[in-house]
C-alpha cells in the first residue's frame, strides 16, 4: 500500500506492507549514490541488520553502519556529536543519503543529522516500531532531548521515502508494542467514532499483532497524520492537535528519567488527563471509555505516586508548546473534535492533576 504525502516543502511516498528485504531496490529509485549511511540501534541491529544489509548490497550500495545504544536516554547531543564524527571520518558527501532503521529515537536522530550535516543530506526512513510507523516517521519533525526537557532541540526535515514493514512489529517486546498503541489511540481520538470503535472491536486481534488488522491500523494513522501535515507542516495551527497527551506525557518521561517511562506510556496518561480536563468543560463519558481501551492495551492511565505534582508542573512549564509563559494543552472535547491551545489556571491544573494519581 502506498500513501503519497504532498506537502509544501516536499512530496514523498510512505510504503506499507512490503518486506524490508525489498528496501534496497526501492531506495535505488530515489538516489544514484553508491554509498548510504545507515543509523540503527543495538536491538534492531541484532534482529534485522543482516537482512537490510543484504538488501542494500543486492542494490549495489556500500553501506556505512553506525549503531547506537537503545533507549530514549541516548537521544541527545552527545550521541549526535559521535555520529557527526563518524560521518566526517567516513567522508560522507552532500548526496550520500542517511537511512534511519529503527524506532522513534533512531528516526529522530537520523533525521536531525541528515538535516544538519553538510547543511542537509538526503534522508530515508525505515521505521521498525509501531510508534514510529504510525507517527514519528511521517511528517518531518526531528527532536533531541536536553537535561531540562524532551525534544527541545530539533528541525523540520521531510524524508524522501518511508518504508514500513508491518511484519517487523511481531519482533517488538510487549511493552514497546503497547507503547506504540498509545499513538494509535491518539489518532483515533482525532479521527472520531469510526476509528475508535474499530480499535475497541478489534483489541484482541491488535494485541495478537494480526497482520491484516495492523496494516489497516497503520495505514489509517498515516492517512490521518498525512492530512494534518499537508495542511500545517510546521505546526503553526492544525498540527498542534497531534500533541494530544504530550504536554503531561513529556513531563512524566522527563521527571521519571528518560527510559524509565516509555513515550507511549507517558502519552497514554497524558490523554486521560486531557480527557479529564475536557470533562471539566462539559464532555461526558470519554475518560471512562478511553481508560478502558488503554488499559486493555496494557497502557497506564494514572500517574505513579513517586512522581511529585510540583515536579511535573515544573517540567510542563519548560515544554516547547508553552506560549507567553502559559502551559498549553490539547483537549478532546469530543471524538473528532480535538482543540489545541487551551490554557488552564493554576487551580484547575493542580486539582485535576491530583485526580490522576493511583
Amino acid at each position: 500500500m502506498l500513501i503519497d504525502l504532498d506537502i509544501p516543502s516536499a512530496s514523498y511516498q510512505v510504503r506499507m506492507g512490503e518486506s524490508i528485504d525489498e528496501l534496497g531496490s526501492r531506495l535505488g529509485k530515489f538516489t544514484d549514490s553508491g554509498r548510504i549511511f545507515l543509523l540503527t540501534d543495538e536491538n534492531v541491529a541484532a534482529l534485522h541488520l543482516d537482512r537490510v544489509s543484504l538488501s542494500l548490497m543486492k542494490a549495489n550500495f556500500e553501506t556505512l553502519v553506525f549503531e547506537i545504544a537503545s533507549g530514549e536516554e541516548h537521544k541527545n547531543l552527545d550521541t549526535v556529536r559521535r555520529i557527526y564524527d563518524f560521518m566526517s571520518c567516513s567522508k560522507l558527501e552532500r548526496f550520500t543519503p542517511v537511512l534511519g532503521f529503527g524506532g522513534g529515537v533512531v528516526g529522530d536522530l537520523a533525521g536531525f543529522v541528515a538535516s544538519t550535516y553538510l547543511r542537509g543530506l538526503p534522508f530515508f526512513n525505515a521505521p521498525t516500531s509501531l510508534l514510529a510507523q504510525v507517527d514519528s516517521a511521517v511528517g518531518g519533525k526531528t527532536g533531541l532531548n536536553l537535561s531540562s526537557g524532551k525534544n527541545l532541540v530539533g528541525t523540520f526535515y521531510q524524508p524522501g521515502y518511508v518504508h514500513s514493514d508491518v511484519e517487523l512489529l511481531k519482533t517488538l517486546t510487549e511493552r514497546e508494542y503497547s507503547s506504540g498503541l498509545a499513538e494509535v489511540v491518539k489518532h483515533a481520538l482525532i479521527e472520531g467514532e469510526k476509528f475508535l470503535s474499530y480499535l475497541e472491536s478489534n483489541v484482541e486481534a491488535i494485541m495478537n499483532r494480526d497482520s491484516s488488522v495492523m496494516k489497516l491500523v497503520v495505514s489509517e494513522c498515516v492517512k490521518i497524520k498525512a492530512y494534518v501535515v499537508k495542511n500545517d507542516e510546521r505546526e503553526e495551527g492544525l498540527r498542534r492537535i497531534l500533541n494530544l497527551g504530550h504536554t503531561l506525557g513529556h513531563a512524566i518521561e522527563k521527571s521519571a528519567g528518560y527510559g524509565k517511562v516509555t513515550h507511549g506510556e507517558g502519552v497514554s496518561i497524558g490523554m486521560v488527563f486531557a480527557a479529564l480536563l475536557a470533562e471539566n468543560r462539559g464532555s461526558t463519558g470519554l475518560v471512562e471509555r478511553l481508560s478502558k481501551l488503554l488499559s486493555s492495551m496494557n497502557l497506564p492511565v494514572r500517574i505513579d505516586s513517586k512522581l511529585e505534582p510540583d515536579k511535573l508542573i515544573s517540567a510542563m512549564e519548560l515544554d516547547k508548546k508553552v506560549r507567553d509563559g502559559k502551559i498549553e494543552f490539547v483537549l478532546p472535547l469530543d471524538l473528532g473534535n480535538v482543540i489545541p491551545g487551551i490554557n488552564l489556571d493554576s487551580i484547575e491544573l493542580n486539582e485535576t492533576l491530583l485526580k490522576m494519581y493511583e
